[in-house]
C-alpha cells in the first residue's frame, strides 16, 4: 500500500470515528430529549391535575358563598317570622281594646294613644312585608282559616273572626281563627 492509500484509509477511519462520535452524541441527545419530554409530560400532567383541583376548589367556594347567602336569608326570615308572631298578639289585644271601648270613652286622650299605637305598629309591620287580611263574609279556606266553631248562617261563610290571618311576603304566618256558617239558618 502506498502512502496515499494509507492517508486515505486514515482519513476514512477518522471520518468514521467522527460519524460514530456524532451518532453517539445524537443518540445521547435523543435520550436526553426523550427524558426531557417525559419530564414535560409529567409536568403537563401535574399542571392539568392542579387546574382540575383549582376548578373544583373554585366551584366549592362558589357553592359555599351561595349556601352562606341562602342561610343568611333563611335566618333573617326566621328571625323576622319569630318576632312578628310574638308581636301579633299585642296587635290583636290593641284591636280588642279599640273595639270594646265604650263610645263615651273614645274621646279620651288615652284611647287616641291606643289607636295611634295600633296604627303605628300595623304600618311598621306592613313596611316589612306583613299584611293582615279580613275574613268576615268570605268563604272559609283551610289554607288561611282555623275554624273554631259553627253557627247558623250560610254554609261555609265566615261570620265572626277572633283573630285575623297574616302573611309575611308570600307565606301565611298565622291562620285566622273564625266562626263559619253551618248552613242551618
Amino acid at each position: 500500500m502506498t502512502k496515499k492509500d494509507d492517508n486515505a484509509n486514515d482519513e476514512n477511519i477518522e471520518i468514521e470515528n467522527m460519524l460514530e462520535s456524532d451518532l453517539a452524541a445524537a443518540e445521547e441527545a435523543e435520550w436526553r430529549l426523550d427524558d426531557e419530554m417525559k419530564g414535560l409530560d409529567k409536568i403537563q400532567s401535574e399542571i392539568n391535575m392542579l387546574k382540575e383541583s383549582l376548578a373544583r376548589a373554585q366551584a366549592d367556594y362558589q357553592n359555599l358563598v351561595r349556601r352562606v347567602e341562602r342561610d343568611k336569608i333563611d335566618m333573617w326570615i326566621y328571625m323576622t317570622w319569630n318576632i312578628i308572631t310574638k308581636i301579633l298578639p299585642f296587635v290583636d289585644n290593641l284591636e280588642r281594646i279599640i273595639q270594646a271601648t265604650p263610645e263615651n270613652m273614645k274621646t279620651w286622650g288615652l284611647f287616641d294613644g291606643i289607636k295611634s299605637t295600633h296604627a303605628w305598629i300595623v304600618k311598621t309591620l306592613e313596611s316589612i312585608g306583613v299584611k293582615p287580611f279580613e275574613s268576615i263574609w268570605h268563604e272559609a279556606d283551610a289554607n288561611f282559616h282555623d275554624i273554631m266553631s259553627q253557627a247558623q248562617w250560610e254554609e261555609g261563610k265566615i261570620i265572626q273572626e277572633f283573630e285575623k290571618w297574616y302573611m309575611l311576603w308570600d307565606k301565611v304566618i298565622r291562620h285566622a281563627k273564625v266562626v263559619v256558617g253551618s248552613g242551618n239558618q
